[in-house]
C-alpha cells in the first residue's frame, strides 16, 4: 500500500492520462451526491450565519462575532471555490480545471483549512479572557481589535499557503487530486520533508495541544467560581453574603450571576463541540500525512482524497451546531425571515393602498362627469 505515487517527469504517461482519483462507479456516484449536499448546505449554512451575526441586533454587539464571521467566510470559500473543481475530479478521475485553477485551489485550500484552525484558536482564547477576566474582557476585546486579529490571522493563514508557489514543497503532495506527487518534494531529508512536518504540526499538532490546554485552564475558572458562589449562598463567606444584602439584592444579583454564567458555559460547550467536530473530520487525512511523513513515501490510491473530503464537510458542521444549540440564534433567523416577510407585506400593502386610492379618486371623477352606458354596466 504504501508505494510511491507515480512522477510527472520521465513517466510513460502524460498528466492527462493518469487516473489521479479511482474509485468504483458505486462509491463515486454516493461521494459526489453526498458532497454535492454538503456543498450545498455549506454555502446556505454559512451565508445565514454571516447575515444573522452582521445583521441581527442580537449579535451584531458581540465583540467575537467578528471571529464567527471570518470563520464561516473560511467555510463558504472552501464551497464556492475548492469543492466544485474538487467534485469534478473525483468524478472523471482527472483535474480537468487547468494548471492556474489548481495552483489557486490548491492555495485556496492550505489558506482556507489553516485559517479555520487558527480561528477555532482565537475562538478558545477569546473565550478564557470572557470567564477569567469578564470586568476587563469588553475593554481587552474590542471591535477593532478583534478585526485586527482576524485580518493578522488572515495573513499568516496566507503566508503558509504561499511557500509552496516558491518551490518548498508542492500543493500536489498534499492534495492528491489536482496532480502527482513528485518524489524530489517529498524527499525524506530536505527543506520539503520539513515543510510538511511544520504544517501537520503546526496546524494540527500544536493547534490541538494549545486549544487542550486552554480548555483545562478554562475547567479551572469555572470550577473555582462554581465554589465562589457556593460559599455565597451557603454562607460561608459571609462578607460578601452581607456586602450584597445591604442593598437588598442578594436573590436579584445571584441569579443573575448564575444566568450569566450558564450563557458563558453553553458558549464554551458550543464552543467546545465545534472544535472535537473539526478535529473528528481532519483527523483522517492528518493522520494520514503522518503516516506519510514517518514512511517518507506517499500512500497510493484515492485515500489522501477520500480523506480531504471527509475535512471538507466540516465547513457545512458550524451552521448546523449554532442551530442545535443556540436557541437565540434560530430566533435571530426567524426574525431575520419574518422581517423580510413583513417589509414585503408592506410594500403590498401599501402599493393596493395607492392603487385604492387611485380608483377612489378615479370614481370620484367619474361621477362629476356623464357616464357612457356601458360604463355604467360596469
Amino acid at each position: 500500500m504504501n508505494t510511491t505515487l507515480p512522477l510527472t517527469e520521465g513517466a510513460s504517461q502524460t498528466e492527462d492520462d493518469i487516473k489521479l482519483v479511482n474509485i468504483p462507479q458505486a462509491w463515486k456516484i454516493l461521494i459526489v451526491v453526498f458532497m454535492t449536499i454538503v456543498l450545498v448546505l455549506t454555502v446556505i449554512g454559512n451565508v445565514v450565519v454571516v447575515v444573522v451575526l452582521k445583521y441581527s441586533s442580537v449579535f451584531r454587539s458581540v465583540a467575537n462575532s467578528h471571529f464567527l464571521i471570518s470563520l464561516s467566510i473560511a467555510d463558504f470559500l472552501v464551497a464556492a471555490l475548492i469543492m466544485p473543481c474538487a467534485l469534478d475530479a473525483v468524478n472523471t478521475g482527472k483535474w480537468r480545471c487547468g494548471h492556474v485553477w489548481g495552483r489557486l485551489n490548491g492555495f485556496g485550500n492550505f489558506l482556507f483549512c489553516i485559517s479555520s484552525i487558527m480561528h477555532l484558536m482565537m475562538l478558545s482564547v477569546d473565550r478564557y479572557m470572557a470567564i477569567a477576566r469578564p470586568l476587563y474582557y469588553p475593554m481587552e476585546m474590542t471591535k477593532s481589535r478583534a478585526l485586527f486579529l482576524c485580518l493578522a490571522m488572515w495573513l499568516v493563514s496566507a503566508l503558509w499557503a504561499f511557500l509552496p508557489l516558491f518551490g518548498v514543497s508542492s500543493y500536489e503532495c498534499f492534495i492528491s487530486y489536482i496532480g502527482t506527487c513528485e518524489a524530489k518534494d517529498w524527499s525524506k531529508f530536505g527543506l520539503n520533508f520539513a515543510f510538511a512536518i511544520s504544517v501537520v504540526s503546526g496546524t494540527y499538532g500544536i493547534a490541538l495541544l494549545s486549544m487542550v490546554f486552554v480548555y483545562f485552564k478554562i475547567g479551572r475558572v469555572i470550577r473555582n467560581q462554581l465554589q465562589r458562589t457556593q460559599e455565597v449562598v451557603s454562607g460561608k463567606d459571609q462578607k460578601s453574603r452581607n456586602e450584597i444584602e445591604q442593598f437588598g439584592l442578594f436573590h436579584k444579583t445571584e441569579q443573575t450571576k448564575f444566568a450569566n454564567k450558564m450563557n458563558r458555559h453553553k458558549g464554551l460547550v458550543t464552543l467546545i463541540t465545534v472544535t472535537l467536530v473539526y478535529f473528528i473530520c481532519w483527523s483522517p487525512f492528518c493522520i494520514l500525512l503522518f503516516i506519510e511523513i514517518g514512511t517518507g513515501e506517499k500512500v497510493r490510491g484515492p485515500y489522501g482524497t477520500l480523506a480531504m473530503f471527509v475535512g471538507f464537510t466540516n465547513s457545512c458542521c458550524n451552521p448546523i451546531i449554532y442551530s442545535i444549540k443556540y436557541r437565540r440564534f434560530r430566533s435571530a433567523v426567524i426574525r431575520i425571515l419574518v422581517k423580510k416577510n413583513l417589509v414585503s407585506d408592506l410594500s403590498l400593502a401599501n402599493a393596493q393602498k395607492a392603487q385604492s386610492g387611485s380608483l377612489i379618486v378615479e370614481s370620484r371623477r367619474r361621477r362629476v362627469l356623464p357616464a357612457k352606458k356601458s360604463e355604467s354596466i360596469l
